[in-house]
């Protein structure tokens, strides 16, 4: 994709109605809005796409890019309004193709991983997961050296987590580690935010999750 293809920033405010202290939805209102947030990406498909968003004092900005001029607020208005949320579409200007995602929205870590953990949250709610029972969550890290992997090991156990049997080789040394969690995505993302930090302290790289489906 060439960025040049895509010219026409635009921006979809919408104000949340209950809040966090940090701004940010809380729970229910958080999964609607981002229900309807996938009603609007499956709909503008064809000719743009969401590429972030940022959440401050109770307004959540949905950044998009077109590849034409295109009407955001009609397809927005049609999903939002029935659940009274009063949204706005700003036009943005910018110098170069571009400047606003690399300058405020170029995923860091963290925000890499989640979009990960929304992929595999979608596919066990569409295996038919309620997402409502805790559960066994395994997780991988892999590490340069087995001191480190010892290292983190240590650290981990602290947070109640177990360590899988998985002898090291001299192809990959990796850990695998498993404890009882929530799978829903806000209660994930806490998760590997955490386990991010611990692996790099110990110069290892998380490398994702999984869990079984329960019906």
């Amino acid at each position: 994709m060439e960025k040049s293809e895509y010219p026409h920033p635009k921006v979809l405010r919408i104000p949340i109605k209950n809040p966090r202290e940090s701004g940010t939805p809380i729970n229910e209102e958080a999964d609607l809005i981002n229900d309807l947030e996938d009603r609007i990406n499956n709909e503008i498909i064809d000719v743009g796409f969401n590429v972030g968003r940022i959440t401050t004092d109770g307004l959540r900005d949905v950044v998009y890019y077109f590849s034409r001029q295109y009407e955001l607020e009609k397809v927005a208005e049609k999903y939002f309004l029935e659940h009274g949320y009063e949204i706005e579409v700003h036009n943005m200007e910018e110098e170069n193709p571009w400047d606003f995602y690399f300058d405020f929205l170029y995923p860091n870590k963290y925000q890499i991983q989640h979009m990960g953990n929304r992929n595999v949250v979608e596919q066990l709610r569409e295996s038919g997961d309620k997402l409502e029972e805790p559960r066994r969550v395994d997780h991988w890290i892999y590490f340069q050296s087995t001191e480190d992997k010892d290292r983190f090991e240590a650290k981990v156990k602290l947070l109640s987590f177990n360590i899988s049997s998985n002898p090291s080789n001299d192809e990959e040394i990796y850990s695998q580690i498993y404890r009882h969690d929530d799978v829903d995505f806000h209660s994930i993302n806490e998760v590997t935010d955490s386990l991010i930090d611990l692996a790099e302290e110990c110069n290892g790289d998380y490398d994702g999750w999984e869990s079984i489906v329960i019906k």
